[in-house]
Parts: structure tokens; C-alpha cells; sequence
């Protein structure tokens, strides 16, 4: 993954609350935050996506 030390910026999502659930599972399952657990599961989406596709960002 990317370095993910570039600036970060806020930005709220609104969750169904069951997805949110299994997303602070997840982020404890793999010892991190649940903002870095989403964060790292859409850079691996659009990595995957991109992959996919050919393109490389």
C-alpha cells in the first residue's frame, strides 16, 4: 500500500449501523483503528479495481 502518511482530511460517512459493527470487528481483528480499517480496505478496493483495469495511479 501507498504511504499513508500524505495529508489526511475528515471526512464524515454515514454507516448502516450493522456494517459499522462488522467494520470495528474487523479493525480489532486486525489491531487497527476503525477509521484505518476502512481506510485501508478502500485502498486495497481501488488498488484491486485498478489492477483490474490496468491502470495504475
Amino acid at each position: 500500500m501507498k504511504d499513508m502518511k500524505q495529508k489526511i482530511t475528515a471526512t464524515p460517512v454515514k454507516l448502516p449501523p450493522e456494517l459499522k459493527d462488522y467494520l470495528k470487528h474487523k479493525a480489532i481483528d486486525n489491531r487497527r483503528s476503525l477509521a484505518n480499517e476502512i481506510t485501508y480496505r478502500l485502498q486495497a478496493s481501488r488498488e484491486a479495481e485498478e489492477a483490474q483495469h490496468g491502470k495504475q495511479a
